[in-house]
């Protein structure tokens, strides 16, 4: 039942949203969680962490509140709305979600008022009275004080005080009146005034700032040991009715520190923590400095909320927040525009310095250049209907980073247009896009993609390592399949194929067999889309699907260019396959890549793709399927025993139940993850005449793979349990491919 209409308090509540309620309350405590609030349309519980400050209507109850309440002292309060209130509060209050204060005039629209910290820019205090006329030797400081004890026994203003012992005139008293200012009270005034320091030791302070104009006076003390950090902060804190925080227990939100660039944040040592719609969270050690607060309210255009922190604590994150940030200060982008056959590709740098880059420009630096840092093969930004969530791809896994606010998404999703040379004004359909990156050592090719979806647009960036090519010798291959396959290579003629699914490293695999005979006096072809790895010696041809340059076009061409070896990125169209297969069977080493499980599954697929049997049967000569499966770090992995699952697996492929299988742990070697890099998983097919009489005469699936196997073939699954025994992949790992 509402409470009785007589002992309810009529309020106004303004909401962070810029909305305000009118209403009635039972009663209000700072340490409520919501407010019951009585309106018109019926009872509403409204959040506390919604609400900005309340304006009580009720003066019975203000003018008890304030009666209880000594020590008032009048202050100007300027609200996140832009609102100024002239008002009185209590000099020692300090509570770390608001404050109370009470009107000056009593003709005022509210009786008193609670204002959250979030609600409030700036509370400024009005210089006293008696100073002003004391420093413009209008009356003494005797008199001022005699003035002084009569006013705390009645509520005659002091300059009316003054008037009537005749220390001071009319003209004077209005003269000075209207030279008082608002003013936020020096640093000095405030520790004197908590009887942290006394004047003798502030002038100390002050002479030896005089020589060392670099020096903060709140430094300066704490260095002079007049005073603790502590000390500082508590005193500031109380007289300014900021939140005092421990930035070691803050959630900070690493969006915060987008929105101020550098030079600011280290000119004025503040740091921005929290950021929403409106307001921007800054911990400050000097709520003092009005030039701070003025500069970040100009750059980014939003209310600012201070708070306050220990200085060495509060220098110690802004240290670390550029620590890292230094040495990614400069980022090399160039935008790669793809154009016609024969031009040449245009490079525009769009490269900017951290610190002289805008917030976005920043925040998608540091996106990518995480990226290189976690060794990551794509980034991800993927929107959602509150939030938008960048993941990295990192040993094969998609991991959460971290999410980022909804303002941002379609400024990074913008500013990633501007790079990949896609068009900004298209939003409801595909785009492909590229750029080059270059940080320090790194040099690293970009292809981005960019799909709309139901709450935006979706971007997935994928990390080239063009100049990375591996050896043959360091893709785990076992000694007697190394063998084999350098001993494919030398054949002046036939088919290799690497399979695989998505992301198993098969144009590694091919790139290593490429760079195994790039020093002999063969002339080599590549055919890709991208371009993935450069290798010396090697002529490599970008496909264009655009200008029709498309795989079958360019191999088609190629072998009328005399190449003794040729590499296709992918069979993808029957097309491509027919023509790879001519080339086999015509006096060229072709290499090529297929998505398929398993080798033998790789003969079913291209017999699909219209190559018939007996051409297969002459031109393959080897595959190797293969899979990428995360590596255990060797510092933290957990040895278990079998469990039944697994052991029935086991069962089934007809293979030893080993004592023990391995499980992740969590180190720093590994940062948490429990893996370090990825291992190759594979099975290699080497055809002998058995084979291909087999295949001649369409044998396939688990009948063809038998022969494979007595050929000398090891099993994919075989060669993940000899690395599952031997602690190089989990338990789960080993699960998923024998399944």
């Amino acid at each position: 039942m509402s409470p009785a209409k007589k002992d309810r308090l009529r309020v106004r509540v303004i909401l962070l949203n810029g909305k305000t309620l009118h209403g009635f309350i039972a009663h209000f405590s700072p340490s409520m969680n919501e407010l019951p609030l009585h309106t018109k349309h019926g009872r509403r519980m409204i959040l506390l962490d919604e609400i900005a400050y309340i304006l009580f209507q009720h003066a019975a109850d203000g003018a008890m509140l304030k009666s209880q309440l000594p020590n008032l002292l009048e202050v100007r309060i300027t609200t996140f709305d832009g609102k100024i209130y002239r008002a009185k509060i209590q000099k020692t209050e300090f509570n770390p979600r608001g404050f109370h204060a009470f009107p000056v005039h009593t003709d005022s629209t509210f009786a008193h008022a609670y204002f959250f910290h979030r609600g409030v820019c700036l509370v400024e205090y009005a210089k006293p009275l008696g100073d002003i006329l004391v420093a413009e030797k209008l009356t003494g400081k005797e008199d001022v004080q005699q003035a002084l004890d009569k006013q705390r026994k009645g509520q005659v203003p002091l300059g009316h005080i003054l008037l009537e012992s005749g220390k001071l005139n009319e003209q004077d008293l209005q003269n000075s009146l209207k030279r008082q200012q608002w003013m936020r009270a020096k640093l000095g005034e405030v520790l004197i005034e908590s009887g942290h320091i006394d004047s003798e030791e502030l002038e100390l302070a002050l002479t030896e700032q005089r020589k060392r104009h670099d020096k903060r006076l709140g430094d300066l003390l704490i260095e002079m040991g007049l005073i603790t950090e502590e000390a500082l902060v508590s005193a500031l804190s109380i007289k300014f009715h900021l939140p005092l925080v421990n930035l070691d227990e803050y959630p900070i939100n690493d969006d915060a520190h987008s929105e101020l660039q550098e030079d600011i944040i280290m000119r004025y040592q503040v740091l921005p923590i929290d950021i929403d719609e409106t307001t921007l969270t800054v911990a400050t050690a000097d709520p003092l400095d009005i030039d701070a607060y003025d500069a970040i309210r100009f750059h980014t255009n939003r209310r600012i909320r201070q708070v306050i922190a220990i200085p060495s604590q509060l220098r110690q994150y802004i240290d670390d927040l550029f620590a890292s940030g230094r040495a990614e200060d400069w980022l090399e982008i160039d935008q790669l525009h793809e154009e016609e056959e024969d031009e040449e590709t245009e490079v525009t740098q769009l490269a900017l310095k951290g610190s002289e880059a805008v917030p976005i420009v920043r925040l998608v630096n540091k996106i990518i250049l995480e990226g290189l840092r976690k060794n990551a093969s794509d980034i991800h930004i993927l929107p959602q209907a509150d939030k938008t969530i960048l993941a990295y791809r990192i040993n094969g896994e998609l991991l959460q980073e971290t999410t980022l606010d909804k303002w941002h998404e379609k400024r990074v999703v913008a500013r990633l247009k501007i790079l990949s040379g896609m068009d900004v004004t298209v939003h409801r359909m595909p785009q492909d896009g590229r750029m080059a990156v270059r940080h320090e050592h790194l040099a690293r090719e970009l292809r981005i993609s960019c799909i709309p979806n139901a709450h935006g647009e979706s971007i997935v960036m994928r990390i080239l390592h063009r100049e990375s090519s591996a050896e043959l010798n360091t893709l785990g291959l076992r000694g007697q399949d190394q063998e084999a396959l350098q001993r494919q290579m030398l054949r002046p003629f036939g088919l290799i194929l690497a399979t695989g699914p998505t992301g198993s490293g098969k144009s590694t695999t091919l790139f290593a067999l490429l760079k195994s005979i790039a020093d002999t006096p063969k002339h080599i072809l590549t055919i890709e889309d991208p371009i993935e790895m450069e290798i010396p010696g090697i002529n490599q041809i970008q496909v264009n699907s655009r200008i029709g340059m498309s795989f079958s076009r360019i191999l088609r061409n190629v072998l009328r260019h005399d190449p003794d070896v040729v590499m296709v990125g992918e069979m993808r169209d029957p097309e491509t396959a027919e023509i790879g297969i001519q080339a086999a069977l015509t006096g060229h080493l072709m290499l090529s890549s297929l998505h398929t499980n398993t080798a033998v599954d790789t003969v079913v697929r291209l017999i699909d793709l219209g190559i018939p049997a007996y051409l297969l049967a002459s031109a393959l000569n080897a595959v190797i399927s293969q899979n990428l499966v995360r590596k255990l770090c060797p510092n933290c992995r957990i040895s278990l025993p079998v469990d039944s699952d697994i052991a029935k697996l086991l069962q089934q492929t007809n293979m030893d139940i080993p004592h023990r299988l391995y499980v992740p742990g969590q180190c720093d070697a590994c940062h948490g993850t429990g893996f370090i890099g990825r291992v190759m998983v594979y099975e290699l097919l080497e055809l002998n005449d058995t084979m291909r009489m087999a295949i001649h005469d369409g044998l396939v699936g688990q009948e063809l793979e038998k022969l494979a196997i007595q050929a000398g073939m090891v099993p994919k699954t075989r060669h993940a349990y000899e690395l599952a025994t031997a602690g190089e992949i989990c338990r789960d790992d080993l699960m998923h491919l024998l399944i």
